[in-house]
């Protein structure tokens, strides 16, 4: 089940809250923990989720994506 649910957060994204390149994301109702594997994120950057492993998201930068992304999600 877990796997599923992992899978479901692939290509979703979301602005960074600050400068850490692990943090936590709630996706789906359910809070993950996210670690940043290509880049070194700013404030507002956008992150994109591109894998996973059995405890954690493996995020990117990627600035060129943006809110109105059918992907994006409300990093509350």
């Amino acid at each position: 089940m877990l796997d599923y649910q992992m899978q479901k957060t692939m290509g979703k994204c979301f602005r960074s809250k600050g400068n850490s390149i692990t943090g936590l994301i709630r996706i789906f109702g359910s809070w993950y923990d996210y670690k940043v594997i290509n880049g070194s994120p700013e404030l507002g950057d956008m992150l994109e989720v591109i894998d996973f492993t059995s405890r954690e998201l493996l995020v990117v930068v990627n600035n060129k994506l943006e809110e109105s992304d059918v992907n994006y999600i409300v990093n509350i």
